[in-house]
């Protein structure tokens, strides 16, 4: 399905930094991300692609250091949104755990994703924030097969349960080689 959203990439230093003309034409509008991948799909992930409303990126700007991303960090999220390291399911919402570029180091990034409409195929970007310190929650329904020590310890605290049994095992193991 081809989509007909302004695609965030040329958009997100309008958003962040533009006049506050600029900045009045773009309210209200959902912006392209990436195309959801096929295995996305297969988990649950049913939209054709993933969108940005204008207020979710605007909303949360400068409220704390999580939630304060970059325009670098968006413009990165927007080719790392589609390799995670974890996918979680909590009731109908999907969070994507990835990382992004910070200052010459990786921050994980945790994206809430939700159907937008019924009516339309998209996966659409509830919130965006740098997550430290805190274990994943929610059902893990997906785990990349190389992680790094950082993503690990993530999967370290009492939530990772939630994998499968053999994944778990694998986990564990990828954890105390890391």
């Amino acid at each position: 399905m081809e989509n007909y959203l302004p695609n965030l990439k040329d958009n997100i230093h309008k958003i962040l930094h533009g006049r506050n003309k600029e900045k009045e034409l773009l309210k209200g509008m959902y912006f392209f991300i990436a195309d959801t991948p096929k295995y996305m799909k297969e988990l649950g992930l049913i939209g054709d692609f993933f969108s940005v409303r204008y207020g979710v990126i605007t909303r949360h700007r400068n409220k704390d250091e999580d939630h304060n991303l970059s325009e670098q960090n968006w413009l990165d999220l927007c080719d790392r949104i589609i390799e995670p390291f974890v996918i979680t399911k909590n009731n109908n919402i999907f969070r994507i755990f990835t990382d992004v570029q910070l200052n010459n180091r990786n921050i994980i990034v945790c994206v809430s994703v939700k159907s937008a409409e019924k009516t339309l195929n998209v996966n659409a970007v509830s919130t965006a924030f740098g997550y430290r310190e805190r274990g994943i929650t929610g059902d893990i329904i997906y785990r990349a097969n190389k992680i790094t020590s950082k993503q690990a310890a993530l999967l370290d605290m009492p939530n990772a349960m939630s994998l499968p049994p053999v994944q778990r095992l694998e986990a564990e193991h990828d954890a105390q080689l890391s």
